[in-house]
């Protein structure tokens, strides 16, 4: 209370009175843009040292009251360069000509709760991206539309299956075990960005038992159901001196997210509409049989398959992964809104309808987004923001990725050589004159059994049920009041909150007809899930301004925030369903899965900037939290921040922060779990083999961040550059415990870890004329970790098996180290490999001319090993591309030594398989063209004699996502993760959904 009580002690005592001033003249004028004059509403305008300013109308025109001796006025409008301009005496018409701020030089970013500053002061490294930027192609999902944008923010998919999900890093590894997801922060709201088990994966194949905290279904993550269009611009605060003031939850930073508003003057009405088309954007392959090899694998019955279907019937090797995957999904997006108001209440209303159509038949993903902002000024001392967005999304994602009864699609296809035909049987294939075996006994229009696999893939793809709709619900409201202000100085109470609430049901049916259905003991599968999710935050705010005659100011913010989270998550599984029934209550057994989880937390912030004369730059401050999650509940964390930039000149600034935040453990990390028991008829409760540590406390990160921005060439080019290192102290880890402790794991604050990396932003306009523009840039950054304490014995995490590669957490190795069956002399894992890249660069272009614009972007890894177990399945079953090619294998003789022998590759890989692991990991370097775009604006001229002048612009153009790709890497994209957004493991393929590319045509106009 000490501390809270000198915040406010603080607060009052920089309430100091100013001074007044006699206004000897008004000056009045036109704000317009530089390239085509028209009229810039809502532009401010301020007389510099003060807060005394006005904003212009719908026409563009202001009148501002300033002293009659000479001032400078500071104008200001969002997108433009700001400007500054000085009056002398006795000037009282001022027309100005705002030029666009391409590179965003004088844009102004979000340094704290209710606080901003100039870009061109800022002593952080604070990525920024406008909503023309983040989507010039269309996108499923938000967080894919990150991908290459940002240097240090590091966008991978898990799965390219319909609606997500996505991995978000920044910075690197911060974490073991923790969450490794930014804070996402939508109008002031902390967003619920959580993964929640869909059932199908998991238990239906088995793939792990439900409540595991790494599920195999690969869930979409929930921050997927914003409308990427209704972004006005995103800030990343990478760094823990940026995300300081977020505390306890944005040790992985925090990305701010601002929708659009309205603006004063006549309504606007904009429409667009994107169609297109997917496909597979890479196959593997298959192996080129022959009777030998078909009767080699699969014995007489492969032979007889082999036979039949390319001798007999000579149908040919069938292209399986064309089977499956070769769909060309239609892509439908259909957006229209609206902005507009008056001087006093402004608003924007949007709505969407997406319809994306998987490569794969029966999958897609479908989203109908409804957003409403609504601003409005009561007084000149009080006004109100209120954000509405209501979300639904249904996806049909099929079944890949791992499981334990081979029948996911990438699995089956492991074992279905490309002699067989198990395609539905024709009217030709049945009878007494069928030509297939394989039909024998059925009828037209049925699927035969597999008889190398438990599942027929085709017949799963056609019958199977996994979807997924999710109901959302985001509110949130913005009051500003102004207590008092005058001259050189303001004091506002700031009430900012809001609600996040979605629900989401996964349904999954599994037919009692489908062949591992029928031959298993319970046959024919329901799933029913439903989640439950609310998260609600108030912040409590005062900010207090000051200008000092000499033009030094003063920003202090306080306040506090309450934030509650409550999480429903229930799983219903039937088995052995009466035929044609779906329902979980047409089923002879039903389980139950349940986990409710609620989190509370209490936080108080404060934070001082100051800036000398635009000059120099200094904030500091520090948050304190305390949560329901950690041991001592009533306990506060303090997390504080010191930062400081220089500005040698206008061109150069220096700068330097540090900083520190934490992540929370899981809710239920403090306690030791009571799991059901039936015995003997009774039901009861024991203890759960994970054992609860009931003294947790936050993983905690501090960093030191150096570094420089640099504009050049007239402003035609910018430099970011920034070094930085992290110290992650009280790793939260599961350490496992001797059997006599009657546990066999425990959860700890066991250990830290050093982080450490470059980032390198270089923007330029190339070309800068009234027709013609080309702006470029690059994004360059690359990270390392090492362990450098642990205080329980190193392991082995993520993978599944440590001869099927694994990860090793020990002291002195970077935590993302790959490492299998190989030993060196002395018994000690060999490094095979590092999931963490060499470094990663980006290249995105904007070029102009006349009314033509070409955008693309092209994203590059360097290094980042992954282990490549997709290739281990199809070598097991037979049908590797390169199975019988040769190559050259380490072989273990009969006396105990080293020899190398050539063998096909199919067979070299299992001979040395379980002792050594190295021929499954592989190099996922990849070149990508994320993003191309094509578009031409009509001009003016040509618009107005539309419909009457109605228009007031139309484009047309082509479009297209992940292109093309490039890498030596031998499965489908080697950017994968099993296990989804996971800290440590991410890097394993076992075949998931594979990428498609997209091409679209777009057509928007306004009126």
């Amino acid at each position: 209370m000490k501390v809270q009580k000198l915040l406010t002690t603080m607060l009052l005592l920089l309430a100091l009175s100013g001074f007044s001033y006699a206004a000897d003249r008004t000056v009045t004028g036109n704000v317009t843009m530089s390239r085509s004059g028209d009229s810039l509403p809502g532009t401010q305008i301020i007389l510099k040292g003060t807060f005394i300013g006005t904003v212009t109308n719908n026409e563009g025109e202001y009148s501002l009251d300033i002293p009659v001796d000479q001032v400078t006025l500071v104008i200001t409008f969002i997108g433009f360069k700001t400007q500054e301009i000085t009056l002398a005496p006795g000037v009282t018409t001022l027309d100005i000509e705002m030029e666009e701020d391409i590179l965003k030089t004088s844009g102004v970013v979000v340094t704290g709760l209710a606080s901003t500053v100039k870009k061109r002061n800022l002593a952080n490294s604070v990525a920024t991206i406008s909503a023309e930027e983040l989507v010039p192609a269309p996108v499923q999902t938000l967080d894919g539309a990150l991908a290459g944008k940002f240097a240090g923010v590091n966008v991978s998919q898990n799965t390219g299956a319909p609606g997500g999900g996505i991995s978000v890093n920044l910075r690197g590894v911060s974490t073991l075990q923790g969450s490794t997801q930014p804070l996402f922060v939508v109008d002031g709201v902390i967003l619920n960005n959580s993964t929640n088990l869909e059932g199908l994966m998991d238990l239906i194949t088995a793939a792990a038992s439900a409540g595991s905290p790494s599920p195999q279904g690969q869930p979409v993550n929930r921050i997927a159901d914003i409308n990427p269009n209704d972004i006005a611009n995103i800030e990343v605060l990478k760094g823990a001196s940026a995300a300081a003031m977020y505390g306890s939850k944005a040790a992985n930073g925090v990305v701010l997210i601002t929708t659009k508003s309205g603006a004063s003057g006549e309504t606007k009405i904009s429409f667009s509409q994107q169609v297109g088309k997917s496909s597979i954007l890479n196959k593997i392959g298959h192996r080129v049989w022959t009777a030998a090899s078909a009767e080699e694998a699969y014995g007489p019955e492969g032979l007889a398959a082999y036979n039949q279907n390319i001798g007999t019937r000579g149908i040919g090797l069938i292209d399986y992964e064309d089977e499956i995957y070769g769909e060309t999904g239609t892509l439908r997006e259909t957006m229209v809104s609206a902005r507009g108001g008056t001087d006093k209440t402004q608003f924007y209303v949007s709505g969407m309808i997406k319809d994306d159509r998987g490569i794969i038949k029966n999958t897609g993903y479908k989203k109908y987004s409804v957003k409403v902002n609504v601003k409005h000024r009561f007084s000149e001392k009080a006004k109100l923001d209120v954000y509405t967005s209501m979300i639904r999304s249904e996806s049909d994602r099929g079944i890949t990725g791992n499981d334990n009864t081979n029948t996911s699609f990438g699995f089956s296809l492991a074992f279905t050589p490309s002699f067989l035909d198990i395609r539905k049987c024709s009217e030709a294939d049945v009878g007494s004159g069928g030509q297939r075996s394989e039909c024998v006994g059925l009828k037209a229009g049925q699927y035969p059994d597999h008889p190398f696999n438990p599942s027929n893939p085709l017949h799963t793809r056609d019958v199977l049920i996994n979807n997924e709709v999710v109901f959302r619900t985001i509110l949130s409201s913005k009051l500003t009041y102004s207590l008092f202000r005058e001259q050189n100085q303001n004091l506002d109470f700031i009430v900012q909150g809001g609600v996040d609430f979605f629900s989401q049901e996964n349904k999954a049916f599994s037919p009692p007809e489908l062949q591992f259905e029928k031959n298993g003991g319970q046959p024919g599968s329901s799933i029913l899930g439903e989640v439950e999710s609310i998260n609600s935050n108030l912040y409590l705010n005062l900010v207090h301004r000051y200008i000092t005659s000499s033009n030094t100011s003063y920003n202090t913010t306080v306040g506090w925030q309450f934030e509650d989270s409550d999480i429903n998550n229930l799983l219903l599984l039937a088995t052995n369903t009466v035929v044609t029934q779906q329902n979980i209550d047409q089923a002879s057994n039903l389980t139950a899965f349940q986990e409710i989880t609620r989190q509370r937390e209490l936080g108080f912030f404060l934070q001082e900037e100051i800036n000398f004369n635009d000059r120099i730059y200094t904030s500091f401050g520090i948050r304190g939290d305390r949560s329901s999650t950690l041991g001592d509940t009533e306990k506060f964390f303090y997390y504080p921040k010191l930062a400081g930039s220089y500005r040698l000149s206008d061109d150069i600034k220096l700068r330097a922060a540090f900083g520190k935040t934490g992540n929370l453990p899981r809710p239920r990390s403090k306690f030791t779990a009571l799991d059901p028991i039936n015995i003997g008829g009774s039901s009861g409760l024991i203890s759960a083999s994970t054992r609860g540590f009931d003294t947790i406390t936050p993983e905690t990160t501090s960093e030191i961040e150096i570094g420089t921005d640099l504009t050049f060439s007239d402003e035609n080019g910018t430099l970011e550059f920034s070094v930085y290192r992290q110290n992650i102290t009280d790793l939260l880890l599961t350490a496992d415990l001797p059997a006599s402790s009657g546990f066999t794991s425990e959860i700890l604050n066991a250990g830290e870890m050093e982080t450490q990396g470059i980032e390198l932003s270089l923007a330029y306009n190339v070309l800068r004329g009234r027709n013609t523009t080309w702006l470029t840039r690059v994004n360059f950054y690359k990270t390392s970790s090492e362990i450098t304490k642990l205080n329980v014995d190193p392991f082995n995490t993520g993978g599944f098996a440590t001869f099927l590669g694994t990860y090793r957490i020990e002291k002195g190795l970077s935590p993302t180290t790959i490492v299998g069956s190989e030993l060196d002399a002395a018994g000690n894992h060999i490094e095979l490999g590092n999931e963490t890249p060499d470094f990663q660069m980006s290249f995105n272009n904007s070029l102009r001319y006349g009314g033509f614009n070409l955008g693309f972007l092209i994203d590059w890894k360097k290094g980042g090993d992954v282990i490549n177990l997709g290739k281990l399945l199809t070598d097991l079953g037979g049908t590797s591309g390169d199975f019988d090619e040769e190559g050259q294998y380490t072989l273990l003789d009969v006396n105990g030594e080293d020899s190398v022998a050539t063998l096909t590759n199919g067979v070299g890989r299992l001979t040395v398989l379980g002792r050594l692991t190295q021929p499954y990991i592989e190099d996922g370097s990849y070149l990508k063209l994320r993003e191309l775009s094509l578009s031409y604006s009509f001009s003016e001229e040509r618009v107005r004699n539309l419909l009457g002048g109605r228009f007031t612009y139309l484009k047309v153009g082509i479009s297209g996502r992940n292109l093309w790709m490039s890498t030596d890497y031998l499965g489908y994209d080697p950017e994968v993760s099993q296990f989804g957004s996971v800290a440590i493991g991410r890097s394993v393929d076992t075949i998931p959904y594979p990428t498609s590319r997209s091409f679209f045509f777009n057509i928007s106009f306004g009126m």
